[in-house]
């Protein structure tokens, strides 16, 4: 294999970028930078240790904004004591004042994890758009001409709709969901739950049924275009093997070339899930330290504020969990696609 060149410049910078954003996590490497395609070397003890680190990180910057409304809350609990000891005269008006502080806090935050959800999931698409055209192109000088002629306009036709469900459907409608979820909980009459509840319901379930459909596409193709390539392998094998003298000479070369190669194949393949996964890992433990940590808040404040401040942590728990829920749809999507094609291009010389 060493004696194929290919250019892999886009890992390289891919994994370049991994390395200078989480630099003080991957002191040792993950892959030989002098040969990524030694994806047998893959570290993955160096991997997992890496995500505690990252989560033992993420729990403490994450613990900075628990801290902070934290304390709010509990100056909210103190300051209703005090209120229900002298005087109910002003209650309605001070607790809308400190909904709406909290809801301003709240807010901003959900805004920085949508930003960073948004800019994450960009990345990662422009990732896929990278690195696809190395995989099919190795798919292509294997032989696997009917996946390199479907797989390809199926997978563009995957990013741009994944592009058109994360701008313009999932993320907006979680904003709009969190919006209204906040406003309903300024005034005193529930006039926005159900809506808020149908708009949350539509962004991850127009997500998720469009994954659902586009796996179920893709798993009719795998086992359609690798039987048409197995056969119309196995077909050209035997026409050749009628030709006198050098055509079985020629088809076993042709083989060990095809088996060869597909080697290399299996090793780009293997480092762009394996590129994938680790790329997406850090930000879904990010999400979900901060899920895990404001869901904990709103159990320890519970005993100790009115149902209204609860209700506004509820509303920001559920923003949070979709954009993280929306991240690991995007990343198992993603991560199929390019595991169901490389699984679809080995079956050609399993069915031959």
């Amino acid at each position: 294999m060493s004696q194929f060149s290919m250019d892999l410049s886009s890992f390289d910078n891919i994994w370049a970028e991994i390395y200078s954003q989480y630099d003080w996590l991957v002191q040792a490497d993950y892959l030989d930078k002098s040969n990524l395609l030694k994806v047998e070397n893959f570290n993955i003890v160096g991997f997992f240790k890496s995500i505690v680190e990252y989560a033992m990180y993420e729990l403490n910057v994450s613990f900075s904004q628990f801290k902070m409304i934290l304390i709010f809350l509990l100056v909210i609990a103190l300051f209703q004591n005090i209120q229900t000891t002298f005087s109910t005269r002003y209650e309605k008006i001070t607790n809308t004042v400190l909904k709406l502080i909290l809801i301003v806090q709240l807010f901003g935050l959900f805004v920085f994890y949508h930003d960073y959800t948004l800019d994450i999931l960009t990345r990662y698409m422009d990732i896929v758009v990278a690195v696809f055209p190395i995989l099919l192109s190795m798919i292509t000088i294997t032989g696997a001409l009917w996946n390199h002629a479907l797989f390809q306009p199926a997978v563009v036709f995957l990013i741009n709709v994944s592009y058109f469900f994360i701008n313009a459907v999932s993320l907006p409608l979680t904003v709009i969901g969190t919006i209204f979820g906040f406003v309903n909980q300024i005034g005193i009459e529930d006039l926005y739950s159900r809506l808020t509840n149908f708009i949350n319901k539509i962004a991850l379930w127009t997500l998720g049924g469009y994954f659902a459909f586009f796996l179920t596409l893709m798993s009719i193709q795998n086992v359609t275009l690798s039987f048409a390539d197995g056969l119309f392998f196995r077909t050209t094998q035997t026409l050749m093997n009628y030709i006198p003298v050098i055509g079985s000479r020629f088809t076993d070369t042709v083989v060990s070339i095809i088996s060869t190669l597909s080697i290399m194949r299996n090793s780009v393949g293997l480092l762009s899930i394996i590129t994938l996964v680790i790329f997406v890992s850090f930000p879904i433990v990010k999400l979900g330290i901060a899920t895990i940590l404001f869901r904990l808040l709103t159990a320890i404040i519970q005993p100790l504020v009115s149902k209204d401040f609860i209700n506004v942590l509820d509303i920001f728990n559920t923003g949070v969990m979709n954009l993280l829920v929306i991240t690991i749809i995007i990343a198992v999507m993603f991560i199929f696609t390019f595991f169901i094609i490389l699984y679809s291009s080995n079956m050609m010389l399993v069915t031959n």
